[in-house]
């Protein structure tokens, strides 16, 4: 070890740039895996907040690109009327309706929902300022009386004053600490100007909100289309709680014909849906590895051509192959132990930056991330010196020591 760590002082340069290309490689990695895990990891979380146990999405779609009115308003009433052991099996129903709009810099999902189901989008989240959907509420009751029998109402009849008093946003914390909004702020969206009238905290299931009927009014001329459904189940049998949403679960897609999933597996629902991203870092990933590696190769296969009379002086003294070996994988993992603590360091210093930069994004470095960086980046420096090892114990002593 002490005349591996000579070696690589001796040429200075060459070791700073090698531990540099480990640095960035292994940077590489570490940001992309924490960018994208961290931030399903957390439009996961938030999910989860919902009080519900059931989603029920379109069948073959993905969850990350779900939008515009997937269900009729026939679905609605196939999932309360839903029972499972001759016993009702949802206590209700609530419908979202997305949509896709900009704020605070960038794309975000439109949750549209109904002003009455909203404190289960809040559960024990506090509101922190302004107040919920309380025009909405009231034009939603509104609308009401001039629904027919079939809950379709003539949206003619429904004057642009009426529902500008209607268009409402309740943001989270997060994105109203991005966008400097303020309770009272106006924003254009989907031509229409809507009004900032709460302030939640950060953790709801979607950064921003408005009423279900307000998007359904602009969108679908008021016909009560859904994009998904959240479902809270009624109380299971007495003594047979066990498996109780998953028969739900199965039972509503048999009704409905629809994706129906536990909350709980909400998140490997985008894991499933970001499975070809996940495979193209998986390839980036491994090219800028490779691509390091093979930088340490070099580095070390130029260093053994380098020192050939010095090996052959060694190899005179005594030094047999496996010494010469041992010396080759010792620089290597000097090396890449140096990079990987480099780049650990860069990873670190990257997701501040991108955190202040793009506040809204979350960017997760856990120890399984660092440990698999540190696997790579040792593993990978001692195959990289195998070819300059295997080189330097086969040469001949009295050739390498006649080299000029």
């Amino acid at each position: 070890m002490p005349l591996a760590l000579a070696n690589l002082l001796h040429r200075k340069l060459r070791s700073a740039l090698s531990i540099l290309a480990v640095a960035i490689g292994i940077a590489m990695l570490l940001v992309m895996l924490g960018l994208t895990h961290g931030t399903l990891d957390e439009v996961a979380a938030r999910v989860q907040s919902v009080d519900a146990e059931l989603v029920v999405l379109p069948q073959h779609e993905n969850v990350i690109f779900t939008g515009g009115a997937a269900f009729s308003d026939r679905f609605r009433p196939l999932i309360e009327s839903c029972t499972v052991d001759d016993r009702p099996a949802v206590r209700a129903c609530l419908p979202v309706l997305f949509d896709t709009i900009r704020l605070g810099g960038q794309q975000q999902r439109l949750f549209g929902v109904d002003p009455a189901d909203f404190p289960a989008f809040l559960g024990p989240r506090r509101l922190v300022s302004g107040r919920l959907f309380e025009e909405g509420a009231r034009f939603a009751a509104w609308l009401d009386t001039l629904r027919n029998a079939d809950g379709h109402y003539d949206p003619t009849a429904v004057s642009d004053n009426e529902l500008e008093s209607a268009c409402e946003l309740v943001i989270d914390q997060r994105l109203a600490a991005v966008g400097g909004y303020e309770v009272g702020h106006v924003e254009t969206i989907l031509g229409r100007r809507f009004r900032v009238a709460g302030i939640v905290e950060s953790g709801v299931a979607g950064r921003v909100f408005c009423p279900i009927q307000t998007l359904q009014h602009i969108k679908n001329a008021g016909l009560p289309w859904a994009s998904m459904f959240f479902v809270q189940l009624a109380a299971a049998p007495p003594g047979r709680d066990a498996g109780w949403a998953d028969r739900c679960a199965a039972a509503l897609a048999e009704r409905t014909r629809a994706r129906v999933e536990l909350k709980t597996a909400y998140g490997d629902l985008l894991a499933e849906s970001f499975s070809q991203i996940f495979a193209f870092i998986a390839i980036a990933s491994a090219l800028s590895i490779i691509v390091c590696f093979l930088f340490i190769l070099l580095t070390l296969y130029t260093g053994v051509v380098e020192r050939t009379r010095e090996i052959g002086i060694l190899r005179a003294l005594g030094a047999d192959g496996g010494f010469l070996l041992r010396c080759a994988v010792s620089e290597a993992v000097l090396l890449c132990g140096a990079g990987t603590a480099v780049g650990i360091g860069l990873a670190f210093a990257s997701k501040g930056l991108i955190e202040h930069l793009r506040p809204l994004l979350t960017v997760r470095i856990d120890a399984t991330f660092l440990l698999l960086a540190a696997v790579i980046g040792v593993a990978g420096g001692a195959a990289s010196a195998l070819l300059p090892a295997w080189r330097a114990a086969r040469l001949d002593p009295s050739a390498a020591l006649s080299f000029d």
